[in-house]
């Protein structure tokens, strides 16, 4: 199988960004695939080919770019796949109504050319918090709600929550429509907590996902718990530059904010942390910092938020919950976090055996078995590919 990926790529700071190389990989392992093509995003100081293991990774679009469809087409053509693979952002062709809708056009190529298609939503905009989100109103909003109509012209839809695969089956009569959780990026390990306690905020930033409210409510903790300390780990959002000099301004954050952490430094920067906070007040999504958390054996204390409480009703993970935006709570939940060692222990081992079906192994084999179905033809008695998703890789199931 020749594989087409269209997505955001690293350099490119973002989780849709880390989410298409991670999987573009893992895919590239599998013996059944021949070839992984990736056109990405043109990132300042990247190359526009490269070689990435297995994955030639060809550099062919800008955001907010007007030539972004032709380009796409073009390299489509030269790569001539057997399966295209759109991992699809809200905002990733850009943050204009017109970038919207040169995303939406750049969708529909790949079927006019006759390839199998295979689309990705993360977000589905009927269920997104558009104000919370920074997403300015008018014609934006209008040519986000054309995005689940234009999607679903695809072979197969692929979202990362069962809630999304249940409302398109629902409002839309959608029938190639299959759930495959975002899934953890490495295989799950366990390392003992540090000594002192520390809360660790980890991502993109912008006013939807402020660590300000998480130092708020550690500053709130800390009349109680003088020694707590607070880590921030990451950037702007690619949506609001700019965003973290005034947060660190805001919030005094000079002594917390380490900036950007590197992948391969990863598992020392959640080694070093007691929880994991995941604060944002609207959600776009499953949450792939959550799964990075518990994959690295952290107990994670959450927004209350639909996105993640389907997250782990999905695939019977527990987190802590507190009221979104609110401070006070998210100081009183993690005290409570803190206090209780045994509870946090026995999360983190029920969360880590969760996570061996939700492996970087599982869930490419989940997109295989999707890949191989998009044109209607199951690959019999391969069960292998079924992975750790077989139940609602049977679409249009309304359970």
């Amino acid at each position: 199988m020749r594989i087409c990926a269209i997505s955001s790529f690293p350099p490119t700071i973002a989780g849709i960004a880390d989410y298409g190389a991670h999987l573009a990989q893992q895919l590239a392992r599998d013996p059944g695939v021949e070839a992984v093509t990736v056109l990405a995003d043109q990132a300042p100081g990247a190359p526009h080919r490269e070689r990435i293991g297995r994955v030639d990774v060809r550099r062919v679009w800008r955001r907010d770019s007007a030539g972004t469809s032709l380009a796409l087409l073009r390299a489509l053509q030269s790569a001539r796949p057997d399966v295209v693979w759109f991992n699809l952002g809200l905002t990733m062709f850009g943050t204009s109504p017109a970038a919207a809708a040169l995303g939406l056009i750049a969708l529909l190529g790949p079927s006019v050319l006759g390839y199998r298609l295979v689309v990705t939503l993360h977000e589905l905009p009927p269920l997104s918090n558009f104000v919370a989100l920074g997403l300015r109103p008018g014609p934006g909003h209008f040519a986000a709600s054309l995005v689940p109509r234009v999607v679903l012209r695809a072979d197969r839809v692929v979202v990362t929550l069962d809630r999304y695969r249940r409302f398109l089956t629902e409002r839309y009569g959608a029938r190639d429509v299959v759930h495959i959780a975002h899934g953890a990026y490495s295989e799950p390990e366990f390392a003992d907590e540090p000594e002192r306690e520390t809360a660790l905020v980890f991502g993109t930033f912008g006013p939807h996902k402020d660590p300000g409210l998480v130092a708020e409510g550690v500053a709130r903790l800390r009349p109680r718990r003088p020694a707590v300390r607070l880590v921030v780990a990451g950037a702007d959002h690619p949506r609001f530059p700019g965003f973290m000099t005034d947060c660190r301004a805001r919030h005094g954050l000079n002594g917390s904010w380490i900036g950007y952490v590197p992948a391969e430094r990863l598992g020392a920067l959640f080694a070093a942390a007691t929880v994991v906070v995941v604060a944002p007040r609207a959600s776009t999504g499953s949450s792939g910092v959550i799964y990075r958390a518990m994959s690295h054996g952290r107990a994670v204390l959450a927004s209350d938020l639909l996105d993640y409480r389907g997250l782990a009703q999905d695939e019977d993970l527990e987190l802590a919950w507190f009221e979104p935006g609110n401070p006070a709570g998210l100081a009183n939940s993690l005290e409570a976090l803190l206090e209780d060692s045994k509870g946090r222990r026995r999360v983190v081992m029920h969360n880590l055996q969760a996570l061996q079906r939700l492996g970087p192994t599982q869930t490419a084999d989940a997109y295989l078995a999707a890949f191989d179905d998009a044109d209607g033809c199951v690959v019999a008695g391969d069960d292998r590919r079924r992975g750790h998703l077989a139940p609602v890789l049977e679409v249009g199931d309304e359970a």
